[in-house]
C-alpha cells in the first residue's frame, strides 16, 4: 500500500517536470571539437541569401509553390561566423546530437517534437533567436539571445514544439545581424 501512495507520488511529479520542461524548456548543447579547416563556408540551401534585409512576399515575387522568406540573412556574417547552421528535428525519447534528423522542417504541435538549431561556429559568438508567425507577419516569440557564450566548433540547441498550426520562420542573428532564417510547418 505505502509503495503504492509513493509510485503514484513519484509518477505526479515526473509528470509535473514534463509538462512543465515541455512549457517553457530549450537545451542547449555546445560541442567542443575542433572545425575543420577544409569545411566549406557557404549558406545552407535552407538559408535563402539576398543583399537587401527585407522583403514582402508578393504572388509576382514567388513562383508556385516556392517559399518566400521575411528577412534574408547577411551572407558576409554569416559566413564570418557559421560553416554550418540549419533547422532539424529530434525524434522523441532520441538525444542530440546523434539522433538529430537535419534538414527536416515540419512538426506536430504536440510538445513532443523537438525543434533543434544546430550549427558549426568558426569563433565564439553570442547568438540570438525568434519565431516568426508568416500568417499573422509578426514575432510569436520575440527576439532574445541564448543564455551562454557559444564555443568555436558544434552545437545544437532543442525545444518542444507548442505551438498552434501554421508556416513559421525561425531567425538567428549574431548581435543584430540576420544570420539565418528557417521556414518551417507545425501540424496539428
Amino acid at each position: 500500500m505505502k509503495n503504492k501512495k509513493n509510485l503514484k507520488r513519484y509518477l505526479a511529479i515526473i509528470l509535473s517536470f514534463v509538462i512543465l520542461m515541455s512549457l517553457v524548456s530549450c537545451n542547449i548543447i555546445n560541442f567542443s571539437f575542433a572545425t575543420s579547416s577544409t569545411v566549406s563556408s557557404q549558406m545552407p540551401e535552407s538559408t535563402v541569401i539576398e543583399s537587401t534585409t527585407t522583403r514582402e512576399a508578393t504572388a509576382d515575387s514567388a513562383r508556385e509553390g516556392e517559399r518566400v522568406t521575411s528577412e534574408y540573412p547577411n551572407a558576409a556574417v554569416f559566413n564570418e561566423y557559421f560553416s554550418e547552421l540549419g533547422l532539424g528535428k529530434l525524434p522523441q525519447g532520441k538525444s542530440l546530437p546523434a539522433d538529430l534528423i537535419k534538414g527536416d522542417n515540419v512538426f506536430t504541435s504536440n510538445g513532443l517534437d523537438q525543434l533543434v538549431i544546430y550549427g558549426t561556429l568558426l569563433k565564439d559568438v553570442k547568438l540570438s533567436n525568434a519565431i516568426y508567425d508568416v500568417k499573422s507577419k509578426k514575432n510569436i516569440r520575440q527576439k532574445s539571445e541564448f543564455p551562454m557564450v557559444m564555443k568555436k566548433g558544434g552545437f545544437a540547441g532543442s525545444e518542444p514544439v507548442n505551438l498552434f498550426a501554421g508556416l513559421f520562420e525561425y531567425k538567428m542573428w549574431v548581435a543584430d545581424k540576420l544570420v539565418g532564417v528557417f521556414p518551417f510547418e507545425v501540424r496539428p
